[in-house]
Formats: C-alpha cells, sequence, structure tokens
C-alpha cells in the first residue's frame, strides 16, 4: 500500500511539472555585517552560526544596539535535530553567514522560504527517486588546463565524528596555472561537514612518467601506463571504454534479485619486458552505495540519531562490525592475475563515493602479467581507464598546508588557522565555498599531486525517508546483509535508471 501511494505523488508532483508550475529557488548569503540590508519584510531569514548550529526564524527583528536578532523559529543542531523552538535569539557576533532562499513561479517572487535540509521536497526532481538525492562529503573542484572540473571528494565513509578518517585523492587531471595552486571546496548537499585538515601533498614525477599511490598510501613512480589490447565483460568487447582516461565510462546494471550479484572484465595487455608492474583502475562508485546508506536511515528512522549517538559511545571493533553490513556484502573491485589456468588475487580497490573518479594503483605479483581480471559486484563501479604501469620504485611526498583561505569573494583567516593548527575543524553548510591556495614546489609543472583531507561529515534526515521507518529492516542490513540485498533487489531496479539524473539534478548548490 506504501509503494502504491507512493507512485501516486510521484506521478502527481511529474504532472505538476509538466504542467508548467516549475519553482526556481534564488538563494541569496549576507555577511552579518549585512544585516541591517537584509529585506526586513522577509518573513524568513536562516542564520548559520560559527558552530555548526543554524537558526530558522519565521518572524525575526534587529536590535543593533544590542546587536542581536530575535523573533519565532527553530534552532537546529549540527545534524539538523530541533533543539529548540519558539522564542529565539542570537547576537550577531555568534552568525556567521545569514541566508534568504527566494522560490520564484514563473519569473516572479511567489514566497520567500529557507531551506532547513529536513525535506527532500525542496527539491521537486527529489521526489522520482529519493534516495538518489544528491549527497556528497565536500567536493573539490581544480583547474584542467581548460576549466574548473570536480576533481575529488573527502572522506567519503566517515559518516560521523567515531568514524573521522583520512582520505588519499589523486588529483590527477589538475594542471597548475603558477605556483599557486588553488583548490575549490564546496558543500553541495544537504549535509554539515566537518574538515579537520586539507593537505596538498606534491611528488615528482620521473621523466616521461607519472606517480601512482596504492591503497596503503604508498607513492610510486612510474612508467607512462600502458593501454590493455582487449578488454571483455559480460556484454563483449568493452575497451573502447577502458582505453583512456576521457569520461567514457564501463557500468553495468544490478542484478535484478540479488545486489551482491558479482561480475567480471577480463583484460589482456601487450607483451612487456620482466619488471614489477602495477595495475592503474580510475573509478567512482554508481549510485547504489549512496542509496543502501539512506536506505539505512531510511529504516532506522526516528532512531537514527539514537543509533549514531549509540555508535559514538562503541569501540572502534564494534564500529567497524557495525559498517561492514551491506558495504562489506557489495565490496570493492577485486584484482586478479592468471597463474596457469588459476586466478591469484593480488589486491582489491575499496572506496565509497560516487562523484569523483579516483585514480588507484594496485601492485601485481610476477614480473610481466598478461592477463588481468576485474571481479565486481554488478552495477556497482563506473570505471573509466584501466591500464598497466611499469614501477620505479618508491616516492616520498612533500606535505604543502593552505597558504590563503577564501570563502567566496572574502578572505577567511580563520578558516586556514583551523585547517593548518588542527585544534579546532572547519564546519561547513549547505552551499558553502571556499577556495584554499597552497605554495608548490619550484618546478611544481613536474609535481604529481594529491589531496589528503580529514574529516567526517552529518548527513541530515529527510521527511520521505522517515515515513519508510521499520526497525526490523534495519536489524536485517546489519545481521543479514546478504538477505537484505536479495530483498531490496526489486526496488532498486524500479528507479535504478532515473537515479543519476536524479542525483546530479538535485545539487543544493552548484558550481
Amino acid at each position: 500500500m506504501r509503494v502504491a501511494a507512493r507512485s501516486i505523488a510521484f506521478v502527481l508532483a511529474g504532472a505538476l511539472a509538466l504542467s508548467g508550475c516549475v519553482h526556481r529557488v534564488e538563494r541569496r548569503e549576507w555577511l552579518p555585517r549585512q544585516v541591517t540590508s537584509i529585506d526586513r519584510t522577509s518573513p524568513f531569514l536562516k542564520a548559520h552560526a560559527h558552530d555548526g548550529t543554524a537558526f530558522v526564524f519565521t518572524q525575526w527583528s534587529y536590535d543593533s544596539v544590542a546587536r542581536v536578532i530575535s523573533g519565532q523559529g527553530t534552532r537546529l543542531g549540527v545534524n539538523r535535530e530541533t533543539l529548540a523552538a519558539g522564542a529565539l535569539s542570537v547576537p550577531l557576533d555568534s552568525v556567521a553567514l545569514f541566508e534568504t532562499n527566494v522560490v520564484s513561479t514563473h519569473g516572479a517572487v511567489a514566497a520567500l522560504a529557507v531551506v532547513t535540509g529536513i525535506s527532500a521536497a525542496a527539491t521537486i526532481i527529489c521526489l522520482t527517486v529519493p534516495k538518489a538525492c544528491f549527497g556528497s562529503c565536500p567536493t573539490f573542484y581544480a583547474w584542467d588546463g581548460e576549466r574548473q572540473i570536480l576533481m575529488a571528494e573527502g572522506f567519503s565513509a566517515s559518516v560521523s565524528p567515531a568514524l573521522e578518517a583520512t582520505d588519499l585523492d589523486a588529483l590527477y587531471r589538475a594542471r597548475p596555472r603558477s605556483r599557486d595552486f588553488e583548490l575549490r571546496m564546496r558543500n553541495e548537499a544537504l549535509e554539515t561537514h566537518v574538515v579537520r585538515s586539507l593537505d596538498v601533498l606534491a611528488v615528482p614525477r620521473p621523466e616521461g612518467g607519472r606517480v601512482f599511490a596504492d591503497g596503503a598510501g604508498t607513492f610510486w613512480r612510474a612508467r607512462e601506463p600502458v593501454a590493455p589490447r582487449a578488454a571483455h565483460a559480460a556484454e563483449g568487447d568493452c575497451l573502447a571504454a577502458l582505453r583512456a582516461f576521457d569520461g567514457t565510462e564501463r557500468f553495468s546494471t544490478a542484478d535484478s534479485t540479488d545486489l551482491a550479484a558479482r561480475e567480471t572484465i577480463d583484460l589482456e595487455f601487450p607483451e612487456v619486458e620482466p619488471r614489477s608492474y602495477g595495475l592503474v583502475v580510475a573509478a567512482r562508485q554508481t549510485l547504489m552505495s549512496t542509496y543502501l546508506f539512506y536506505q539505512s536511515l531510511a529504516y532506522l528512522g526516528h532512531e537514527a540519531g539514537t543509533w549514531m549517538a549509540a555508535l559514538e559511545r562503541s569501540d572502534a571493533r564494534t564500529r567497524k562490525r557495525t559498517f561492514q553490513g551491506t558495504s562489506a556484502a557489495v565490496g570493492g573491485i577485486e584484482v586478479l592475475v592468471a597463474d596457469g589456468a588459476e586466478w591469484t588475487q593480488a589486491g582489491a580497490i575499496v572506496e565509497t563515493g560516487p562523484l569523483a573518479t579516483d585514480v588507484h594503483l594496485v601492485v601485481l605479483p610476477g614480473a610481466a602479467p598478461a592477463r588481468v581480471r576485474l571481479r565486481m559486484t554488478r552495477g556497482a563501479w563506473r570505471l573509466d581507464w584501466v591500464a598497466l604501469a611499469r614501477l620505479e620504485g618508491r616516492a616520498e611526498p612533500i606535505r604543502l598546508q593552505p597558504e590563503r583561505v577564501m570563502r567566496g569573494p572574502m578572505v577567511d583567516e580563520a578558516a586556514r588557522q583551523r585547517l593548518v593548527d588542527h585544534a579546532q575543524p572547519l564546519v561547513t553548510l549547505p552551499g558553502d565555498d571556499y577556495t584554499m591556495t597552497y605554495r608548490l614546489p619550484e618546478d611544481y609543472a613536474r609535481d604529481e599531486l594529491f589531496l589528503s583531507s580529514r574529516g567526517y561529515y552529518l548527513e541530515w534526515m529527510r521527511d520521505e525517508w522517515v515515513a519508510e521507518e521499520n526497525p526490523a529492516c534495519a536489524a536485517r542490513m546489519f545481521l543479514d546483509p546478504r538477505g537484505a540485498l536479495r530483498a531490496m533487489a526489486p526496488e532498486f531496479k524500479r528507479g535504478e535508471a532515473e537515479m543519476e539524473t536524479v542525483f546530479w539534478g538535485s545539487r543544493y548548490a552548484t558550481p
């Protein structure tokens, strides 16, 4: 009955959109010193506090003598739980940013509204597949020689303070225009990001080669990678999609009865001289992992906050076991090497994140691998490039901290200090936009660049998810993940074809 009712809602939402009732959200930010310039008739005002909390005022006024905003509204915590409601006040000195969102219909101002981050309905496209709505940890953009492009997403698996971790991403396509390298960080989703550090690692490239990092964070100097001469998957020849890092991705769709069903890609490489080699793979996840995470929150429903709090109090072993669940059942990309008629596992690529394509290295056994097999869950990965790289030894990086941090057009020295000192993290909210500048070594054109980011993020619950609260299903995801993946397969398949369109079309803030 619930599925049928939701389907009717989707049809009605689509009919409204097709009838021309299209809404546009014009988001505007105001610095605290601009408070007197905000339209006093605006019925909604959102105040982002320095501590990561937010005040959503439905009626408000400003006392210029006391320098205090007062009115009726709701105070939200860093993970957007309600802390207080009713008469509220906040000192101007406690505010980092004010925000108003104007919702327009056919170009005319219909109403002023503030997106609180607790309902996906703020973006109509999310109604089609609620658990494909845009979500992300911090996204990072850099110059690729022609334009600013998405190059990395930080600490994608760190969904709570207890899971704070360091993430290493290759900025493989970055092309610095000078020694002052700019990296732009955005919060484009309905989430709170808590950023501990953002360091750029510069590693000298060998002549005519590149540098790659393996899963342990070891850097390897390598000759220019060699493309495979053949690649075969279930659909047949897939070599064209894998020969170059060009945005053309090879991916499959999920199994309709089991979201853990596996597939293989067999690669053949040209004959090479006996040396040490590594397999280079440029890949990102599909939205399967995002869907499964959001579905777990939906099943937990009103207990999601309690569950996360209990997780914070648990030991590291319990936290790891808790999060193995469906993620472990889906798994990463296994890399196997032919040993006669047998296949020997050389390693695996395991990294969460559907946004940015990262470049991975798996060091291979033997001296001249000719056949390599990739084994992964069907519909879980999008592969852009695979290649064989001759390794020439390890390399040591030079660690660089930001020399300057800009928040929008303004220098933010306090944010830079937080990223350098690490005593207090930098907390960002939806729509926040920072640009970090790093001073590269003199011979910067020969450096391979990597981003080392540390932190965690807090997902904002959506009303649409809470409607699916089901403790028994939540328990099954953790206690019987393989069974849960079979049970969820039919519903996932119903929305799979739309997920990428919905996901990218529902960003809270866009570049």
